[in-house]
């Protein structure tokens, strides 16, 4: 009888794992944001895949709580951007969004009101196997910019310069494998 907890059989059922590394953020920009096609697709350091949470209702019965589902919950999406030195930067393109959404000055909405759904997009991640091919899609709805971090400048720094931002959003779709190639 074979011994099920040998590094054999842990070899034969290891798929060689998942990779941090290996993900493809689409975003879908406002219209009148102005960042240039090529920035559309931009280099991130970080993203992680976003957390959900159900709250609980307790319901006393008998001298015991019971427990129901009560609503579910998003937390706030963090990405980590590099800052690429281009003219239209993503940093001024989410700058230029959050000012769209609540005017530093006017503290309006662009346009009006009824623009604010315009300004809601929607942002999808893919998490990529070792081959480029895609185990999860995630698709996150109604993003916008709710936190853009701030440029550390540091002659001390020897690396790239980079800024986090954070994207706060109303729902999640979550599909797996689609058969996509970066």
């Amino acid at each position: 009888m074979p011994n099920n907890n040998s590094i054999t059989t842990f070899k034969e059922g290891f798929f060689g794992g998942t990779r941090a590394n290996r993900f493809v953020v689409e975003p879908i920009w406002p219209a009148d944001i102005n960042v240039s096609a090529d920035d559309s697709s931009f280099k991130m350091i970080s993203a992680s895949l976003p957390a959900s949470t159900i709250n609980t209702i307790s319901v006393p019965y008998r001298g015991r709580l019971i427990n129901f589902a009560g609503d579910r919950m998003y937390t706030p999406w963090n990405v980590g951007i590099y800052d690429d030195n281009n003219t239209n930067s993503i940093w001024k393109g989410l700058h230029q969004w959050a000012e769209f959404m609540d005017g530093h000055y006017t503290h309006k909405v662009k346009n009006n009101d009824f623009s604010y759904k315009r300004l809601q997009t929607t942002w999808r991640m893919k998490q990529l196997d070792a081959n480029g091919l895609v185990l999860k899609t995630i698709t996150l709805y109604k993003c916008w910019p709710s936190v853009v971090d701030e440029i550390s400048l540091n002659m001390a720094e020897p690396g790239f310069v980079g800024f986090n931002t954070t994207l706060t959003f109303d729902y999640v779709r979550i599909q797996d494998k689609e058969n996509y190639n970066t």
